[in-house]
């Protein structure tokens, strides 16, 4: 053999019994995290690189699950608020069609009396045309005013 070829083995063996040396140490974990280290030797940078994109994704879906939890609520506030307006405005409707009612049912009652007051005047009187032409007159202006209201 050559000195070169000597040389080049010697060499060759230095290194080997580094890594050899450098794996040993690392796995009595005198180097500090002996795993860690034997996993960047195997794998390089990987398992980091892959840790650091499962870590931004976790954040991802963190920050989703907080967006999305948010807009839950601002949508639950917004149908509570709406459902209270909408009752409240249905009590108020109500209100006024029984308001509304109640005028109708005077009304159709004050027409009624008069027109029954009307018959009895007639009934005791004499019954000629023009009393009888000015009692439908009255009773037609009542029912158009209660359906002008």
């Amino acid at each position: 053999m050559s000195s070169k070829t000597m040389q080049y083995e010697a060499t060759m063996k230095n290194q080997e019994s580094n890594t050899l040396n450098t794996a040993g140490t690392m796995v009595n974990g005198t180097t500090g995290d002996g795993l860690d280290q034997i996993q960047r030797i195997l794998f390089g940078d990987i398992f980091s690189i892959w840790e650091a994109k499962i870590s931004q994704m976790e954040r991802g879906v963190q920050e989703l699950i907080s967006h999305t939890e948010a807009k839950l609520q601002e949508l639950e506030e917004r149908f509570t608020m709406l459902d209270q307006e909408l009752k409240e405005e249905l009590e108020t409707n109500l209100l006024e069609v029984e308001q509304e009612n109640d005028d109708l049912r005077t009304m159709v009652q004050s027409l009624k009396d008069q027109f029954e007051i009307q018959m009895r005047s007639l009934e005791s009187g004499k019954l000629d045309k023009n009393s009888i032409a000015d009692v439908f007159i009255q009773w037609g202006q009542k029912m158009q005013e209660f359906n002008n209201q």
